[in-house]
């Protein structure tokens, strides 16, 4: 058995996953993300959560990928400059448990106009491991989405937009928290919403409003509400990234229910569109770079 551990450790959540050769042995999840770790625990929680595996199949070898790279992660790894190939990524060792070594991959940066993305390009590579002769768009919906210009193994630049966080910030803290106080979604409505506000950026600011208008004198449901609110911002991220998608063979690699609403909007307006699941693309990547770069 060729034992090592592939490791997803991002903002939000720590994924490992133990591996023989390609195939999963195990894998465990826990709600350990950068953002709740002190800089000093990194190590001590990898300990921790892969301790067992350790002490059964003595491997040495984990490749990381994520936000554990990053200024506030256990590690800062300098970002490889965008356009660049990904089989060229940078990467710092760190040794635990003696002889184990943490090879923790870089993300990439972008200058004009200044952008960064840590995590994704695992992902995109874990894509092109199946379709290395890929040429166009790749989008990465989430917190902070991706539009990923592709060619071959090659970024060539990249956009990012808030549509995630905003979506929570608004939900949460604005005037409109009273009206969509549900996390229930109708597909159809966000595709009205989206194709709306892609028609007509412009009027962002003042949909948004208009729901907690429509609630206060109209009684709108806070379905109905939510799912406006879902569709206006993917039609302002839609609206930016349209370089991206309009009449372009298109990759959408996310959780299957942000895939969806993508999909649904875009179906009609790119040539093609394709969906794969994020977690297996993530794994799909850091195998590919365990070989590619010797690691």
């Amino acid at each position: 058995m060729s034992s090592w551990v592939a490791l997803d450790w991002g903002t939000t959540n720590f994924r490992a996953y133990l591996m023989d050769n390609d195939d999963i042995v195990d894998q465990i999840s826990t709600q350990e993300g950068m953002k709740f770790v002190n800089q000093k625990d990194f190590e001590k929680i990898l300990i921790r959560n892969i301790s067992a595996w350790y002490q059964k199949f003595n491997f040495k070898v984990v490749i990381a990928s994520g936000m554990v790279g990053a200024k506030q992660g256990w590690v800062e790894v300098p970002y490889i400059e965008c356009p660049c190939d990904l089989s060229n990524l940078n990467f710092k060792t760190l040794n635990i448990l003696g002889d184990v070594k943490v090879h923790i991959l870089s993300g990439i940066s972008q200058s004009e106009p200044a952008d960064v993305l840590r995590g994704e390009e695992t992902q995109i590579s874990g894509f092109l491991l199946n379709d290395i002769n890929f040429k166009g768009s790749i989008c990465l919906p989430g917190t902070h989405s991706k539009w990923v210009n592709v060619d071959r193994y090659k970024i060539k630049n990249f956009s990012t937009f808030l549509t995630g966080e905003l979506y929570e910030i608004v939900k949460n803290y604005s005037i409109l928290k009273h009206s969509v106080n549900t996390n229930d979604l109708d597909p159809e409505i966000i595709k009205s919403a989206a194709c709306l506000i892609i028609k007509n950026p412009s009027i962002i600011s003042n949909k948004l409003f208009e729901i907690r208008a429509e609630n206060i004198l109209k009684n709108s449901t806070q379905t109905l509400n939510n799912s406006k609110l879902v569709g206006y911002l993917l039609g302002i991220e839609l609206s930016g990234s349209r370089n991206y998608w309009e009449d372009k063979d298109l990759i959408i690699i996310g959780a299957s229910n942000l895939n969806d609403y993508y999909e649904l909007i875009l179906n009609e307006k790119s040539n093609t569109v394709r969906l794969y699941n994020s977690n297996d693309m993530v794994l799909k990547g850091l195998s590919s770079f365990k070989k590619s770069l010797n690691l």
